[in-house]
């Protein structure tokens, strides 16, 4: 989005940069997602989320911060504070986690439009061309619907399945 705009009339979109941790824990917990809303040693609230996966990993996500996204994805990397940070709320959140092996230490870019939802729709002043961004920590949730409904933008000329209008980027525009 964020190179589109050098030819096409789109908002400003900003990075929302998320850390996650990778655990090995087996069978020891049990397979249910948690959310959870707490403060860390830094007294700084925070809203991890833990997902215990079928193959004995397990996944927890939080510590966000808006820093600039590269443009080359190989220049992408985690915080080493971040992770701390993250390893140190996991180890607080769970027996389990606190003497589990960590196996991977990832960072990502979530998309956040100005207003806060997604931008799905045609261009205002670009015929032909089409955008699907914002989508936020929701992307990947979202992504299904948000794929049909631009097909059927794109090739019937309406949404039938997803009303877009809230999404339109005319939005926008002034």
């Amino acid at each position: 989005s964020r190179l589109a705009r050098r030819w096409l009339s789109l908002p400003p979109i900003y990075a929302l940069k998320g850390h996650s941790l990778l655990f090995r824990t087996g069978d020891a917990l049990p397979p249910e997602a948690v959310f959870l809303e707490c403060r860390d040693a830094a007294d700084e609230s925070c809203s991890p989320e833990i997902f215990p996966r079928a193959d004995g990993t397990t996944y927890i996500a939080a510590i966000n911060s808006q820093t600039p996204l590269p443009v080359d994805p190989a220049d992408v990397g985690p915080d080493p504070g971040a992770l701390k940070r993250l390893h140190a709320i996991a180890a607080a959140a769970s027996p389990v986690l606190a003497r589990s092996p960590v196996l991977a230490r990832q960072a990502c870019y979530r998309p956040i439009s100005p207003d806060g939802m997604p931008i799905i729709g045609a261009i205002p002043d670009a015929p032909g061309a089409f955008v699907a961004t914002g989508h936020g920590v929701w992307g990947i949730l979202n992504a299904p619907a948000t794929g049909e409904a631009l097909s059927e933008l794109i090739l019937d000329g309406r949404a039938s399945g997803v009303p877009l209008h809230a999404f339109d980027p005319a939005r926008f525009t002034s």
